[in-house]
């Protein structure tokens, strides 16, 4: 009889970390399709407004397909987490690059690990203040001009925005699953609902032509939908300490990806300081 990931638990492990890196890889070309379709002639106003337009009709439909309904938890999620990270992302990129923005998004663990103890009453460790310290060491040492990236004042206060963005929406899911709400509430309601918010931010202007249309595909199902199944699943085969572990392929596939195709390179310096940062995300993982 063929063993299956129900009746074979190495096996279940080993396809859940396979699910993990694959979601992970698509996360990772999430900043490079943004610079991509911008070169291509698409309008990054489109791009930034079509990736949770189209991902939330796609979320409503499998949450609705789930008989699930949105709560409280949703509204929060969706206007302190995920649209603000929709809307400052891609503005980071914009900024400063598609690999310096992946990595000071990844300063997200470094925030959830100070704001835990005020937030989810987790206990303040002097590990908690290593790691965080290790994070904002990172983030002055990416910090220093050089490479292929553009460093600004601005760019970097959107890349530790988005951050910031990021560790809200992991510490609200978690306070939310705490008090009971469910995975639809938390994941895919909030996408739906962020869709107007970052379209009132955003403001496109026009019609979107054949390009915007095409990126913004790729952005909702790509880079949202696919990973966001591939990630659940990978939580149900596989220890959720080591999907956290296998996720910081995410940055490190964006800045490979970025010094090939959009040729960003960053300086000894700045890959020292992405080290720093996804050693603290790392740490972070373990708890």
């Amino acid at each position: 009889m063929k063993s299956s990931p129900m009746t074979d638990p190495s096996r279940g492990e080993r396809i859940g970390v396979a699910l993990a890196v694959a979601a992970a890889s698509l996360w990772g070309t999430l900043g490079i399709a943004y610079r991509l379709g911008v070169e291509y002639g698409a309008s990054l106003s489109w791009l930034i407004a079509g990736r949770p337009l189209l991902a939330g009709i796609l979320s409503l439909v499998i949450a609705l397909a789930r008989g699930a309904r949105p709560s409280k938890w949703s509204l929060l999620i969706a206007f302190l987490g995920l649209a603000p990270l929709y809307t400052v992302y891609p503005l980071a990129v914009s900024e400063v690059g598609a690999a310096l923005a992946s990595v000071l998004l990844y300063t997200a663990p470094s925030w959830v690990a100070l704001a835990g103890p005020l937030v989810l009453g987790e206990r303040l460790s002097a590990g908690r203040l290593a790691v965080v310290a290790t994070g904002i060491a990172g983030v002055a040492l990416v910090s220093i001009p050089g490479g292929e990236a553009r460093v600004t004042a601005w760019g970097l206060l959107l890349g530790l925005a988005s951050g910031v963005s990021y560790a809200a929406y992991m510490i609200l899911a978690r306070l939310a699953q705490l008090r009971g709400a469910g995975r639809e509430e938390v994941s895919l309601y909030p996408i739906a609902i962020s869709a107007p918010l970052v379209l009132a931010a955003a403001r496109p202007t026009g019609l979107p032509g054949p390009v915007d249309a095409v990126f913004a595909v790729y952005l909702a199902v790509a880079c949202t939908i696919a990973p966001y199944l591939l990630h659940t699943k990978a939580l149900q085969l596989a220890e959720a300490s080591r999907v956290a572990v296998v996720s910081l392929v995410e940055p490190l596939t964006a800045v490979l990806l970025a010094a090939l195709l959009l040729g960003e390179s960053l300086s000894p310096a700045q890959l020292a300081g992405a080290s720093l940062i996804i050693a603290s995300a790392y740490a972070a993982s373990k708890w």
